[in-house]
């Protein structure tokens, strides 16, 4: 009985290191990416765009953070699909549910196209990002990512935020 009992002991404290050890592998990009996809995940849209099975994500591909966010392609999110959008230089906003602005020329473009408007667009800033309006901003503190809401911004693009996703945040105005 004691020898079953240690070599239980024995596999969950292997277990937990394992566990530990690979949480740590994980990259920030697959991190922020992560955050993205739940973001969605606790986002209602009105009736016309949730309507749709599409939920179209644009980004530019911007290194890491594109190809994590390309891993995503296909996943369900509630009824809806996520599909990746690339951006080039020039590209607008338009068509797109979420647009991840993370400070190359491509989502800059984008930006100044989606911000007059007051469209369902989930607006995800990253933390390497310019200053400017947007429902979601990624935040890195020391080692760990945290985001801030700005609810009124959400609100005014015809957005739900779940209460859940509301408490999560480090900050909501």
């Amino acid at each position: 009985m004691r020898r079953k009992l240690a070599a239980a002991v024995f596999v969950l404290a292997i277990a937990a290191c394992l566990r530990v050890t690979a949480h740590a592998q994980v990259d920030l990009f697959s991190l922020e990416a992560a955050y993205i996809f739940n973001f969605t995940a606790f986002t209602e849209w009105p009736p016309t765009r949730s309507a749709s099975t599409s939920l179209v994500v644009c980004s530019s591909n911007k290194g890491e953070l594109g190809a994590a966010l390309a891993k995503l392609e296909g996943r369900q999110v509630a009824t809806r699909t996520w599909h990746l959008r690339i951006l080039s230089e020039g590209s607008t906003a338009a068509g797109c549910d979420v647009l991840i602005v993370d400070g190359s020329p491509a989502t800059s473009t984008a930006i100044k196209s989606a911000l007059g408007a007051d469209s369902p667009l989930l607006i995800v800033r990253t933390p390497d990002a310019p200053e400017g309006p947007c429902v979601v901003l990624l935040v890195r503190q020391g080692d760990q990512l945290r985001f801030d809401i700005d609810n009124s911004e959400a609100a005014r693009r015809h957005l739900g935020l779940s209460s859940k996703l509301l408490r999560l945040a480090r900050n909501v105005t």
